[in-house]
């Protein structure tokens, strides 16, 4: 018996060794790149059709202020679902919330295209309703997973890469835009030909989704996995998301999400405003570079192990607010400027003064894409695992979407002064540089809890172990 014992001991022992070294088969298709590029897709399809639109100016119309009402109301409602999302993601899955976000897209686009050409304010503003609802889904979910699928010393660069993809939707739908435009140099609405192209692609962000894998099965590079905490009940689930969004730490970054898109209504009426349809048409086409570009350079900042976590941060945070400083002074300027003339400037592309204007508009986009990926960097490593990262985000782009909500409805209004706009933009931003630096200088680590498939695979052969043991008493 008690060699029998001894035998099963041995052979226990060989398979917790064996379990250890063997090495893990994977599948490309639960790497992390693949997630990304799944995430990207989506992103590409849905939300970046959309910023296409935003990017002809008013949604290609030819007066901003019903369309500015239209997302006043887009983001009105997105800022609510989102920090709810953040929990409801958590229990559906992250493969779920991002189908259900990418539902709402193609309404929104269908809204703008019968305002087109129908005037069909109504139908643009219910595809509007419908888009907030599903955006409040989708980005509390791909924003979890840009950040929560990648190990920590990885986020940074896929969250270029992420805003590469988002970039690049207005950049192949501005050159759609531009080719369907190029000849009309006046002011104006776009063509009814460029919405049906939109809107198709935005019909592809659903199906792309559903090739989303659970987070519990990905796979990443350095061993680690992907920690999943759910909370028992759906009253907890929410329970936690209360608890984080009135935490000292969120609190203080309140501030930074609220403004870090708020430029985002003032530009859509500066280019409808100062531009010609072609010159609108160009720039979006050629300002998501911008963001692309700024993304990158933020990203090889952040993800330089080399440099303190803190630096790194601290660096990165003097930089963007420095930039966006300068363009909103830049703006004052360039406002009194348009309001002294004796009629308010229409620039066509590469004549007047299109370049000091259209400067203005890559440099909000350059600075803007830069401090969104810096917040979404921070919140990530402050998170402990992917359920705690979706509650951070969900608040996150709930607050951001709530400034937009703001800013949107300042522009439905045809005699706004827009320097109020500027005045709100540059305070708020001013205002949020105290308290952010304080979050920044309590960053030491990544908190994220860190599980390893070496680890998992020992307890998996401890438990055999333990039914072997068992078996031989």
């Amino acid at each position: 018996m008690a060699n029998s014992a001894s035998d099963h001991t041995e052979s226990s022992e060989e398979v917790i060794a064996s379990a250890a070294s063997a090495p893990l088969k994977h599948s490309i298709f639960r790497s992390v790149p693949f997630q990304i590029a799944v995430a990207c897709g989506v992103s590409f399809t849905a939300p970046g059709m959309w910023d296409a639109l935003g990017g002809l100016g008013a949604g290609g119309a030819a007066e901003p202020y019903a369309v500015s009402a239209a997302n006043a109301l887009v983001y009105g409602l997105f800022s609510i679902v989102c920090v709810a999302a953040g929990a409801i993601n958590n229990r559906i899955g992250l493969r779920y919330g991002l189908a259900l976000g990418a539902i709402g897209y193609p309404l929104y686009g269908a809204g703008l295209y019968t305002n087109n050409v129908n005037a069909t304010t109504w139908f643009m503003l219910f595809g509007s309703a419908l888009c907030g609802i599903s955006a409040g889904f989708f980005w509390a979910a791909e924003a979890a997973i840009i950040i929560g699928y990648p190990s920590p010393q990885d986020r940074a660069f896929y969250l270029a890469v992420w805003q590469t993809a988002k970039a690049a939707g207005p950049i192949v739908g501005g050159a759609i835009n531009l080719g369907l435009n190029a000849n009309r140099s006046t002011s104006g609405s776009v063509g009814s030909a460029t919405y049906i192209v939109f809107i198709v692609i935005m019909c592809l962000g659903l199906p792309i989704a559903l090739c989303l894998s659970p987070a519990s099965r990905v796979w990443r590079r350095d061993g680690t996995l992907v920690v999943v905490r759910k909370e028992p009940t759906w009253r907890a689930e929410f329970r936690a998301v209360g608890s984080l969004l009135v935490s000292r730490r969120v609190l203080l970054l309140l501030p930074a999400f609220f403004i870090s898109y708020f430029y985002n209504g003032f530009v859509s009426t500066w280019l409808t405003k100062y531009f010609t349809v072609r010159s609108r048409a160009f720039s979006s086409f050629f300002t998501n570079f911008a963001g692309i570009f700024s993304s990158f350079l933020v990203a090889a900042l952040l993800d330089r192990q080399r440099i303190h976590i803190r630096t790194r941060g601290r660096m990165a945070f003097i930089a963007i607010v420095t930039i966006l400083i300068g363009t909103w002074i830049w703006a004052i300027i360039l406002q009194k400027r348009f309001y002294d003339a004796p009629e308010a400037p229409v620039f066509d592309w590469f004549k007047g003064g299109f370049g000091s204007a259209y400067a203005l508009v890559f440099f909000w986009t350059f600075a803007g894409q830069a401090f969104q990926q810096f917040l979404y960097w921070l919140v990530g490593q402050y998170a402990t695992d992917l359920s705690s990262l979706s509650h951070h985000t969900g608040i996150l782009r709930g607050v951001e979407a709530l400034g937009q909500t703001v800013a949107w409805a300042m522009q439905s209004e045809g005699g706004a002064n827009h320097f109020v706009s500027i005045g709100l933009n540059f305070g708020i931003t001013v205002l949020c540089i105290p308290f952010t630096w304080i979050v920044l200088s309590e960053l030491d680590h990544s908190h994220e809890v860190k599980v390893t498939e070496a680890q998992v695979t020992t307890e998996n052969a401890l438990n055999k172990r333990d039914d072997v043991d068992a078996a031989a008493v």
